[in-house]
């Protein structure tokens, strides 16, 4: 397909952590809280003047300095994104939130304080925050106070507006943004989509690193410019890609590359799940923490298993996947024990499937469109599509 205009819009904002919306947004007075994972609840991040910014390390060509204090066995996302706290790249937010999804990243975060890198501005918000790894009454009512806290912290330090209320406010808009996501999302689901798995990859990341109010009319645009445009009706094999931390849109470019399409995201930075509403009616607090809880697919919730397995069987089933790409990266202990759960449980459903382990950064890119363009040629050969 010809590229458009609308999507390179979405690739400008990729390039560095401090985008011009985040500038613009900064420049009027906003506050911009970091966040490392889907378990933060994004509205609570989303009220009045503050916006959420989940953090990525596009700039990072080596992790050097991480390395010293975080060593070189734990994931490279983690070591990448400290060193980008290190080099100043993230200079501008007034505050971060870090859950302890895994120690690797629990560990990047509990740096940020260690090295008094939350010092350099004041006011700052800074919290790492345990959450469930199971739903469990106490458990989540203890979650539900954690957030609390941290909203409290937020209205505190920056004479902020963070009632239920204001609360509920931002969920709604929440909820209203994503049902737009939602919308060009699901051009996925057609046959011949008029948007690549790289082009959503590219919006769908782009979404997590400025206001949502900013990126209403851009994404009203590409969809607009989407449903005008011609698809390409090529036969390729349709895809899922499934694993580790995923927010670098160059991985899913390769994958395409090698001849086949992705049309569904099974990972983490990925929009399923990610565009489901959340309840809008009694205590919005309690509302986020069920709502992430119930949402969630990372591995980290070890009793759940079977039922992530079963959404990922009806997401390829949604999407007519042909095969599953099943990346994970180094060192990562959780997608590494979900790869050899689900692998088996893939194969067993008889959907052809491949693990390919990799880096943060994008490295070794001839082996990994090697191992990407056999498993193509092997589900031509299997005449699967």
């Amino acid at each position: 397909m010809k590229p458009i205009k609308e999507i390179q819009y979405f690739e400008k904002l990729l390039e560095t952590p401090e985008n011009d919306l985040v500038k613009q947004a900064v420049a009027a007075g906003r506050h911009a809280i970091g966040y490392n994972c889907f378990s933060v609840p994004e509205p609570l991040l989303e009220v009045g003047p503050f916006f959420g910014v989940r953090m990525r390390a596009p700039q990072v060509a080596s992790t050097e300095d991480a390395n010293y204090y975080l060593g070189a066995y734990l994931c490279s996302y983690s070591r990448s994104i400290l060193q980008a706290m290190l080099e100043g790249q993230y200079r501008f937010l007034d505050g971060m939130v870090f859950t302890v999804s895994c120690v690797h990243i629990a560990r990047a975060g509990q740096h940020e304080g260690i090295l008094g890198l939350d010092k350099q501005k004041d006011p700052f918000v800074y919290h790492v925050i345990e959450m469930p790894r199971k739903e469990f009454e106490p458990s989540t009512e203890e979650a539900v106070a954690r957030i609390r806290r941290v909203a409290d912290d937020m209205a505190e330090k920056f004479d902020a507006d963070m009632s239920d209320g204001a609360l509920c406010a931002a969920i709604a808009k929440h909820n209203e943004f994503t049902r737009l996501l939602k919308e060009i999302s699901d051009f996925r689901l057609l046959d011949n989509p008029p948007i690549t798995g790289t082009e959503w990859h590219t919006v769908y990341v782009a979404t997590k690193t400025a206001p949502h109010d900013l990126l209403v009319e851009p994404l009203q645009n590409l969809k607009a410019a989407l449903e005008s445009r011609k698809p390409d009706r090529a036969v390729q094999p349709r895809v899922m890609v499934m694993g580790s931390t995923l927010d670098n849109p160059a991985f899913t470019k390769l994958i395409e590359d090698q001849g086949c399409r992705v049309v569904a995201d099974r990972y983490c930075f990925g929009s399923l799940p990610g565009m489901e509403q959340i309840p809008e009616e009694g205590d919005p607090y309690e509302n986020l923490i069920r709502h992430y809880l119930a949402t969630t697919e990372c591995p980290r919730m070890m009793e759940q298993s079977e039922g992530r397995f079963d959404y990922a069987a009806k997401l390829l089933h949604d999407y007519r996947a042909n095969g599953v790409i099943f990346e994970t990266m180094k060192f990562c202990d959780l997608w590494g024990y979900e790869a050899v759960l689900n692998l088996r449980r893939i194969k067993e459903a008889g959907v052809p499937v491949v693990r390919i382990e990799r880096e943060y950064q994008l490295t070794g890119e001839g082996q990994f469109a090697t191992r990407v363009q056999a498993f193509v040629e092997s589900l031509a050969a299997k005449g699967l599509y």
